[in-house]
């Protein structure tokens, strides 16, 4: 009766064996961390889900984003998110790549619409690794406005390529074969974009409520209009001031190279100014354009950054080109001026056709 005592008060009996309160106490503790380990998990569990719930595709965007969102921003994780896409489009232009090179019973149309595709993964590429970096200035650099008008770009346009290569591939039964190798592929690529796009949408609007309420709150709104003048033209923001002048100019700007069809300048085609420019210039480079009609299909490759089409005016520098589906071209590759180069500039041409 003694020791049903003691154990009354200084301990309980559990299997038979009398433990104390202390032990009681550790084994407690050691249970509410687990449970608080538990519940952690489920948290993160949970946010992830609501998270993607707001994308086109929630499955593909939990897999995406799950590992490390527990510990991890918002921002941080898009990142990984944009990351892994960069890997699936590294993986596809592989692929590209190696048709390219094996592929023996390749029709003309199919070889120029595979090498649309490695023009266009480059271009994915490009645009995916300026969204990485504006992440990693996120919101320091610009304005809040400005990071999501940019970043929302940059993945919509890595959308719109996926579409393209796809796309170059739609007008001919022959060309079943190779679209059907590629498709799948392609179609995850475009996926992964939407769910970055939608993760940072998500993030750019919530930031920019939260922003201006602040402002309301301060009594510091007065009116949002991103900076601009109305009085003045609403420049594009990642337009130099140089670049502004250079519009608004006249004809005083000397220019680099001159094109003339009747031969009296440097080169007779806008292609051969094009291809004679400097790779990587980080200055504007100015071709003008004297009047005439310029019967061309110009590329400005990604390399001839900082080009500059200046004509002799709207109704006298033509250029009109005549690539067509019908012809075996593909609709990417039909463009009469088809630009993959960042900072390109046009003044005083005319009719574009």
């Amino acid at each position: 009766m003694a020791q049903s005592d003691d154990c009354a008060v200084t301990g309980f009996l559990f299997s038979g064996n009398p433990i104390s309160i202390s032990n009681i106490k550790i084994k407690l503790l050691v249970l509410a961390v687990w449970a608080a380990l538990v519940l952690a998990g489920v948290s993160s569990d949970e946010h992830v889900r609501s998270t993607c719930a707001m994308t086109l595709y929630p499955e593909l965007c939990e897999t995406t984003i799950s590992s490390g969102v527990g510990s991890k921003s918002s921002k941080e994780a898009i990142e990984s998110s944009v990351n892994i896409t960069i890997g699936a489009v590294k993986d596809n232009y592989k692929r590209i790549k190696k048709l390219v090179k094996t592929g023996k019973n390749l029709r003309k149309r199919e070889k120029i619409a595979l090498n649309d595709c490695l023009e266009t993964g480059e271009e994915t590429l490009r645009e995916l690794y300026e969204v990485v970096d504006d992440l990693h200035e996120y919101p320091n650099k610009k304005s809040l406005s400005q990071y999501a008008d940019d970043l929302k770009t940059f993945l919509s346009s890595a959308i719109t390529n996926q579409e393209t290569c796809v796309d170059g591939f739609s007008h001919d039964k022959a060309d079943k074969k190779v679209r059907e190798s590629l498709e799948a592929g392609l179609i995850h690529v475009e996926k992964l974009c939407s769910v970055a796009l939608a993760l940072i949408k998500n993030l750019t609007d919530t930031d920019i409520a939260n922003h201006n309420n602040n402002l309301i709150n301060r009594n510091q709104l007065t009116e949002i209009n991103n900076g601009c003048d109305h009085d003045e033209i609403n420049w594009p923001h990642w337009m130099s001031p140089g670049d502004r002048r250079l519009l608004q100019a006249s004809s005083t700007a000397t220019p680099d190279v001159v094109v003339a069809a009747d031969g009296s300048g440097n080169f007779r085609t806008v292609s051969e100014a094009v291809a004679a420019a400097p790779n990587r210039s980080s200055r504007r480079y100015i071709i003008r354009i004297k009047a005439g009609v310029y019967r061309e299909n110009v590329n400005v490759p990604s390399s001839k950054t900082n080009i500059m089409f200046w004509g002799d005016g709207r109704t006298t520098t033509i250029i009109t080109g005549n690539r067509n589906v019908v012809d075996g071209s593909t609709t990417f590759n039909s463009a009469t001026i088809g630009m993959s180069s960042y900072t390109f500039l046009v003044k005083k041409i005319g009719q574009i056709k």
